[in-house]
C-alpha cells in the first residue's frame, strides 16, 4: 500500500525555510538596506520626489514617510519577531509541562495550582489579561518591562498547557506498564523520563507548533491596541511626553501605523500583517503536519 504524502508537513517545512532565510540571510541581500537609512528626497529625471515613495524597482514595496524602504523594514525586523514568539512559547511550556506532570494524579498542591491558573485565565480572552497586567503602573515605567511582558504573555496560557499535559499524564499513569513500574518501586523522576516523556513528546510538538501561531495572533492584537512590550517615557516635542516603543518587529510596525487602520488605509499595514499571517500559517501547517506524522487525533 502506497504511503500517503504528508502535504501539510511539506508545506510547513517549506514555509519555515523561507522564514529562516528571511531572518538570517535576508538582511544581507543586496537590495535590502540593513541600516534602514531614510531617503529624504529623490530626483527622477528633472522631477523632485519626496517620500513616501510608491512601489518601484528601487523600493519594491514602496517606502514610509521618512523614505525608509518598506521591504527592508520587514526583512530586518523578522528575526526579532520570530525570536520573541519562540521565547514566549518556550517559557510557556517550561512552566506548563512540569506543572502538568506534577499534577498528573489530580490531587495535591500542584493540581490546585494548575486548576486555579487555568480557571483564572479562562474568564477573559488572553489579550485582555495581558493588557490589564501590562497597564499596571509598576510595569509601565519598569526598565525590565520587556522581560515581564514576555513572562506574563507566557503565563496567561500556561494553565491551558498544564491542563493538557495533566490529562495526558493521567491517562498514561493508568497504563499497565506504568503500574508495573510503580510496583517495582521506580522513582518518579525515572518514571517520568522512561514512560511519560516518550509518550507525550509527539503531542507536545504538535501543541507547541499550534501555540506559536496563537502567540503570533496575540502579539498582533496587542499591536492594534497600541500595547508595547518594551517602551520608554520620553519627550517627543516641547513639553510633550509619551511612551515610545523601543522594539523593532512586525507587531510594532503594525502599531506604528494603527491610525491608518482606523481610517481604512491599509497601504503599508498590509505588509507586516501579511508577514504575521505567513508565520501563523507556517506554524499551523507544521502542527497539522506533525499531527499526521505521529497519527494523532485532532
Amino acid at each position: 500500500m502506497k504511503k500517503e504524502k504528508n502535504i501539510p508537513l511539506w508545506i510547513g517545512v517549506s514555509l519555515l525555510a523561507i522564514l529562516g532565510f528571511t531572518m538570517f540571510v535576508g538582511p544581507y541581500l543586496p537590495f535590502i538596506d540593513k541600516e534602514l537609512q531614510g531617503e529624504p528626497h529623490r530626483w527622477v529625471g528633472k522631477k523632485l520626489h519626496l517620500p513616501a515613495y510608491s512601489p518601484s524597482p528601487d523600493n519594491i514595496l514602496g517606502s514610509d514617510k521618512k523614505g525608509v524602504d518598506n521591504l527592508s523594514k520587514l526583512v530586518v525586523s523578522a528575526k526579532e519577531t520570530i525570536f520573541m514568539i519562540l521565547t514566549i512559547a518556550v517559557i510557556r511550556y517550561l512552566i506548563g509541562v512540569p506543572l502538568g506532570l506534577l499534577a498528573r494524579r489530580k490531587k495535591g498542591i500542584s493540581h490546585f495550582i494548575v486548576t486555579l491558573l487555568n480557571k483564572v485565565c479562562s474568564f477573559l480572552p488572553s489579550v485582555f489579561f495581558v493588557v490589564l497586567l501590562l497597564a499596571l503602573p509598576v510595569l509601565l515605567f519598569s526598565t525590565s518591562r520587556l522581560y515581564w511582558a514576555l513572562f506574563i504573555i507566557a503565563v496567561v496560557e500556561a494553565g491551558r498547557v498544564a491542563v493538557t499535559v495533566q490529562a495526558k499524564a493521567n491517562r498514561i499513569s493508568k497504563e499497565l506498564y506504568v503500574e508495573a513500574g510503580t510496583a517495582l518501586g521506580l522513582s518518579s523522576k525515572r518514571m517520568i523520563r522512561k514512560y511519560y516523556i516518550p509518550e507525550m513528546v509527539p503531542e507536545l510538538i504538535v501543541n507547541f507548533c499550534t501555540d506559536l501561531g496563537k502567540v503570533t495572533i496575540l502579539l498582533g492584537q496587542l499591536a492594534v491596541l497600541n500595547i508595547f512590550l518594551a517602551q520608554k517615557w520620553m519627550e517627543v516635542d516641547y513639553y510633550v511626553w509619551q511612551f515610545v516603543n523601543t522594539q523593532f518587529n512586525w507587531a510594532t510596525l503594525i502599531s506604528n501605523h494603527r491610525t491608518e487602520i482606523y481610517m481604512g488605509k491599509f497601504a503599508f499595514v498590509f505588509y507586516p500583517a501579511f508577514a504575521m499571517m505567513f508565520a501563523i500559517l507556517t506554524f499551523n501547517m507544521l502542527g497539522e503536519g506533525f499531527r499526521r506524522k505521529f497519527h494523532l487525533k485532532g
